[in-house]
């Protein structure tokens, strides 16, 4: 999960970005539901959307070596699949609850909210073994990427817009190597960087919020956006070039030592899974953005995202939860995987030979 690192050694950078990234994440989907009320939100929404989940994906793939070691499959699954499963049952009933639905729905194949960046994470993780053996695996990906948009079924169902369309980030991550990190903590990189957002901002500025929105919800084709032009797909490139170019930015300025929040980037699992809840319960019961007529109002949403991700990355938070997580429920729900993964081995063992 996005907790769990093969790096033996850690580096408070990654724990440094993967908080702050999922912070944004979190503040991103309380200004979400006011958006519309001043340009400018609308803008810093989307301007946030080109850098967290990009960048949180390619830290995410960097962190997802040894896929070839014995057991990845077996691990992968019971530490995405199995709670991104448990939680969909969870999410979809309290969902259910909280918007007082005259009829319950569920589809385990059609993710709840944020739940979607686990099932994709589990995607990207099994697709390695298909990429990985290909020539030029990162060109492929990104081919996917844009390519994905001009096939109008792919859409929510098995999340394959997102998965396909995020995926080159992820293999990005996955064949960057730590040296590589070193250049973005150069002094140099800064100016640079703030080069880089001021340039993006300026552009992506010019275009309206609305049809930027489109492009960076990424979980629908380019006919569904109401383009219908062969060569649309250089635009998913452009927005795919200023992701990469504030990611640059924004890594450039991520603290390198540790901080009083570093260890907080390794239970950033447990903020990105329950947050969406916790979001959508808020607006129900106690934000109204109807209200909203000062600058005040505004402030405040910082405020709770701040105090929640310190609430669901609190000990007693990670306590309760951590069953669910990766605990001995999520053990337990993985029997049945675990069985078939040791079936599995068996038939594909050789025949013990009888000696004469």
């Amino acid at each position: 999960m996005l907790t769990i690192s093969i790096v033996k050694e850690r580096d408070p950078f990654f724990d440094n970005a993967r908080f702050i990234l999922v912070f944004l994440v979190v503040f991103g989907h309380f200004i979400v539901q006011v958006k519309h009320h001043h340009w400018f939100i609308f803008e810093l929404n989307n301007f946030l959307s080109l850098l967290r989940m990009p960048a949180l994906i390619v830290i995410t793939g960097f962190l997802s070596k040894g896929f070839n070691r014995p057991g990845y499959i077996e691990k992968t699954t019971k530490a995405l699949l199995v709670p991104y499963l448990l939680f969909q049952v969870i999410f979809a009933y309290y969902y259910y609850l909280l918007y007082d639905k005259s009829i319950f729905t569920f589809d385990f194949f059609q993710p709840q909210f944020t739940l979607w960046f686990i099932f994709s994470l589990f995607m990207w993780k099994m697709l390695l073994f298909i990429f990985s053996n290909l020539k030029h695996p990162l060109l492929f990906a990104f081919i996917f990427g844009i390519g994905i948009g001009y096939i109008e079924s792919a859409g929510h169902y098995f999340n394959i817009q997102r998965t396909f369309t995020y995926f080159p980030f992820f293999m990005l991550g996955f064949y960057l190597r730590k040296e590589h990190f070193e250049i973005v903590k150069k002094k140099s990189s800064k100016l640079i960087g703030i080069v880089f957002i001021a340039v993006v901002w300026f552009i992506v500025s010019q275009i309206s919020p609305a049809e930027v929105q489109s492009w960076l919800g990424a979980n629908r084709s380019y006919i569904a956006n109401g383009h219908e032009e062969w060569y649309i797909g250089l635009k998913r490139a452009m927005f795919y070039s200023f992701s990469l170019l504030v990611g640059f930015a924004f890594l450039s300025f991520v603290p390198t030592k540790k901080t009083f929040f570093t260890s907080l980037g390794r239970k950033t699992a447990y903020i990105y899974i329950l947050h969406g809840a916790i979001v959508r319960t808020l607006y129900v019961y106690v934000i109204n953005p109807e209200e909203f007529t000062t600058i005040w109002h505004y402030l405040q949403l910082p405020m709770y995202a701040i105090l929640l991700v310190l609430i669901l990355s609190s000990k007693p938070v990670t306590v309760l939860t951590k069953p669910l997580i990766e605990g001995k429920i999520v053990d337990y729900c993985a029997l049945p995987f675990k069985w078939l993964s040791n079936k599995r081995k068996l038939e594909q063992e050789p025949p013990i030979q009888k000696s004469a």
